[in-house]
């Protein structure tokens, strides 16, 4: 079993594509084609064209106890989300995908390098900036709660966890993206 949490607009064949809002899709009757892609074609629409439908496979609110149905998963996709939540949402988060992650399975994360982004655009575009750091405000799901280093990443996840600096997608702007992956044994 695969999640993508937080799917917004995009749709992961292969996976249960997961949201807090959208239309579900099979009783939605959309075209899904718009928004469905794999994940070496993750942003196969340029930055800054509107956004399409959101189409989830199940809806759910990431901040409360997930769904018992999703146990034993292999591989948890999340682009660009994580800083939509608070710290401590972000931590109850992280504490579920541990949960439900089987020993060997991956995350997939990616989340803005606050870092980098401020070093780049705080003298030459601060606008552009801003809006990197706290989002664009656009609804009540638009705007950036936490950020995080790598250091910082790292800390969520113990010594049961390999965490790797890895390419996952192309984006417009710095991030940082991992692959974390449960070790098989674990330690206590």
């Amino acid at each position: 079993m695969n999640l993508h949490l937080g799917c917004g607009d995009i749709y992961l064949e292969g996976f249960i594509n997961i949201d807090i809002k959208g239309f579900g899709v099979k009783q939605s009757g959309l075209e899904l084609d718009r928004n469905k892609t794999t994940l070496d074609k993750y942003f196969k629409y340029s930055f800054g064209t509107p956004r399409r439908p959101v189409m989830v496979d199940s809806q759910m609110n990431l901040t409360k106890p997930w769904y018992e149905k999703y146990q034993d998963v292999d591989q948890i996709v999340m682009i660009s989300c994580l800083e939509h939540f608070s710290k401590q949402e972000g931590a109850f988060i992280v504490s579920e995908v541990k949960r439900v992650l089987r020993p060997g399975g991956k995350f997939l994360v990616s989340v803005p390098d606050v870092r980098a982004q401020i070093e780049m655009y705080h003298d030459s575009d601060p606008e552009w900036c801003m809006e990197l750091l706290y989002c664009n405000g656009k609804d009540v799901h638009s705007f950036h709660k936490w950020g995080y280093t790598e250091e910082s990443f790292k800390k969520l996840w113990g010594k049961n966890y390999t965490i790797e600096k890895v390419s996952i997608i192309k984006h417009a702007y710095p991030m940082l993206q991992f692959e974390v992956t449960k070790l098989k044994s674990l330690t206590s």
